[in-house]
């Protein structure tokens, strides 16, 4: 039987290491993906993935998300991304984002959500659909079991588990840093669908200010209200009305967060007719004043 601490002596033993010029200053950690506050969860239908897209309010997290069985797109700030089996996908903070497209019933995307003290790391690799090799794909199962049995966990099995997150982001962040730019270039849209969303986000984008309708979006494409409604319904799996709520109201948190306009003109901005209207709209789908929205998100970024 072979000693394995002889092999591993011998090994080290090959190695031409040298000796330290210096023993107190070595490498140090640069730009490390370090995961916290972390949540994990797994959609296996269709109707479940679908019907969660506006469930949460905008938030300061960071969501991974990774695609095991069929195919579908997410829609982020508008840009559409195309995942398959094998895929990975992270979402920054406050980006609107909703998915689309899915092409069975049956589906298994693992969602890991985290705060982190320095956003800068993953900078590098968000927005991008990045495939994954087996071996991470089996150390994300590892992570969603540890966090399935975490009520039974020790604390120190409970800090291992983030560092299993922060260690796969890690090696994510370098297979993006090293992937060509043909593999980094947003793959092309296979339906015919996606320039539907594409002309209607292009539509808000223009026109979100001036209180824009689903009405005059269906003329500007040339098509009739009740044909587009249909259309994105179908593609989707939501409303066009509920989508130009939301699409709104992500806008504004957007500049509650990361601008110093009035609320006055945030809401005039966004497309309500008034203050109060936005008001009653934010408050009504997040729970919150906008006042109160914009205090805690800028507590919880000084917090970070």
């Amino acid at each position: 039987m072979i000693d394995p601490y002889h092999a591993a002596a011998k090994s080290l033993a090959n190695l031409q290491m040298g000796t330290p010029r210096d023993y107190f200053h070595g490498l140090k950690a640069r730009n490390l993906c370090l995961a916290d506050n972390l949540v994990v969860f797994l959609r296996t239908q269709k109707q479940d993935l679908q019907r969660r897209n506006f469930e949460s309010r905008p938030h300061h997290r960071f969501v991974l998300v990774l695609c095991f069985e069929t195919e579908g797109s997410i829609n982020v700030d508008g840009r559409i991304f195309h995942l398959r089996p094998g895929d990975a996908f992270l979402v920054k903070p406050y980006q609107f984002h909703f998915y689309m497209e899915i092409a069975r019933e049956k589906i298994a995307w693992l969602f890991l959500t985290f705060e982190t003290r320095n956003a800068t790391p993953f900078e590098t690799f968000a927005n991008t659909p990045i495939p994954i090799s087996e071996k991470l794909s089996a150390e994300a199962v590892e992570i969603a079991r540890g966090y399935a049995n975490r009520e039974s966990a020790d604390e120190v099995t409970l800090d291992m588990l983030t560092f299993s997150v922060s260690t796969l982001l890690n090696k994510l962040r370098a297979y993006s840093l090293n992937r060509s730019r043909e593999l980094i270039a947003s793959p092309k849209y296979p339906t015919t669908g996606y320039e539907l969303v594409d002309r209607i986000n292009a539509q808000l984008d223009q026109k979100l200010e001036e209180n824009i309708t689903i009405l005059q979006i269906a003329d500007a494409l040339a098509l009739s209200e009740s044909h587009l409604r249909k259309r994105f319904k179908s593609l989707t799996g939501l409303s066009l009305g509920s989508y130009l709520v939301h699409y709104k109201l992500n806008r504004a948190v957007k500049l509650l967060v990361h601008s110093d306009a009035s609320l006055t003109q945030i809401s005039l901005d966004c497309g309500y007719d008034s203050l109060a209207a936005f008001s009653r709209s934010f408050k009504n789908q997040l729970g919150i004043s906008p006042s109160r929205y914009r205090k805690t998100a800028t507590f919880e970024r000084k917090q970070r």
